[in-house]
């Protein structure tokens, strides 16, 4: 099984913030955990990164990812825009479309890291917390 990654559970993992759910904390401890990483996390978390609201550089960020031997990024390409879902706010809309998309691509379960409301609310792909 894969994983993907949004941006709070992503940077509240890199800070050690408490407010990470306790099975997702325990996914991206495990270094066997295939984490998918999409472009608009990346772009979220350069946006906070750059104005202060973490305690994290955007560098810090890439090159934790990079350095995992677990964690791939994944584009925002045509063939994620065709799974984009009609009924949900485009950033979210972005991330549960690259879940959809990599359930197909990769052939194999995909999960959603996310404590997001609209998202788990949507019943469109699996969450954990």
């Amino acid at each position: 099984m894969r994983y993907v990654v949004d941006t709070h559970a992503l940077v509240w993992h890199m800070t050690n913030d408490r407010r990470l759910g306790p099975q997702a904390r325990h996914i991206l401890d495990d270094d066997s955990a295939g984490v998918i990483v999409p472009s608009i996390v990346l772009a979220e978390a350069k946006h906070i990164a750059d104005r202060k609201r973490i305690p994290l550089t955007f560098q810090h960020i890439l090159d934790e990812i990079t350095a995992s031997p677990n964690a791939i990024t994944f584009p925002f390409d045509e063939f994620v825009i065709n799974c984009l879902p009609d009924n949900m706010e485009i950033h979210d809309g972005m991330i549960i479309a690259t879940v959809l998309y990599c359930q197909d691509a990769f052939e194999e379960p995909v999960a959603l890291l996310t404590n997001d409301i609209a998202i788990t609310q949507s019943n469109l792909v699996p969450v954990i917390w």
